[in-house]
C-alpha cells in the first residue's frame, strides 16, 4: 500500500470514527403543561340533597360519585391553599331559611372533605342562599322547583399555591 492510499485510508476512518461519535442534539423536550393555579367544580344539590334538605345522609348515587371524585382531585393536588365551598338554593320559600339552607348545605360537604382527607383548617363553607341564581323560571308547583333546579348548586373552589 502507498503512502498515499494509507493517507486516505486513515483519512477515512478517522472521519468515519468521528461521523459515529458525532450525536444529534435530542429533539426539545415537550413543554410540560402548565400547572393550574386552581380549579372549580359545581355540584348539583338536587343529586346531594333532598329537596329543602341538606344532610347527605340520603345522597343519591350521583351526588356520591360527584362528592367522591371532586375529594380524590382535591386530594391529589400536590399542595392545597385553600377549598371555599359555597352553597346555593332557589328563590322557593322565605329568603332567611334559604340562607340557612345553602349554608348548612356547604358545611355539609366540607364536613363531607374533611372525613375524606382535606385538612380542615384549608376549608371555607358559605351560604349565598338565592341571590346568585344562574337559572330564571316563572312557573308554578312541580313546574318551578324543576326549572330552578340548576340553582340549587354547591360551587367548590380550590385554589393551589
Amino acid at each position: 500500500m502507498t503512502r498515499s492510499t494509507a493517507s486516505l485510508m486513515s483519512a477515512l476512518v478517522a472521519a468515519s470514527l468521528l461521523a459515529a461519535c458525532a450525536s444529534t442534539p435530542p429533539p426539545p423536550a415537550e413543554p410540560l403543561p402548565p400547572v393550574p393555579m386552581s380549579f372549580d367544580q359545581t355540584l348539583s344539590g338536587d343529586a346531594l340533597f333532598a329537596f329543602g334538605k341538606s344532610s347527605i345522609d340520603e345522597i343519591s348515587a350521583e351526588g356520591r360519585v360527584e362528592l367522591d371524585a371532586l375529594a380524590a382531585r382535591v386530594m391529589a393536588a400536590a399542595a392545597l391553599d385553600v377549598v371555599h365551598v359555597i352553597g346555593h338554593s332557589d328563590r322557593i320559600g322565605a329568603a332567611r331559611a334559604n340562607m340557612a339552607l345553602s349554608n348548612r348545605r356547604a358545611g355539609a360537604v366540607r364536613d363531607y372533605l374533611v372525613q375524606a382527607g382535606v385538612p380542615a383548617d384549608r376549608i371555607t363553607a358559605v351560604g349565598r342562599g338565592s341571590v346568585e341564581p344562574v337559572a330564571e323560571c316563572d312557573g308554578r308547583g312541580q313546574a318551578l322547583i324543576d326549572c330552578l333546579a340548576p340553582n340549587r348548586r354547591v360551587e367548590v373552589k380550590v385554589l393551589l399555591p
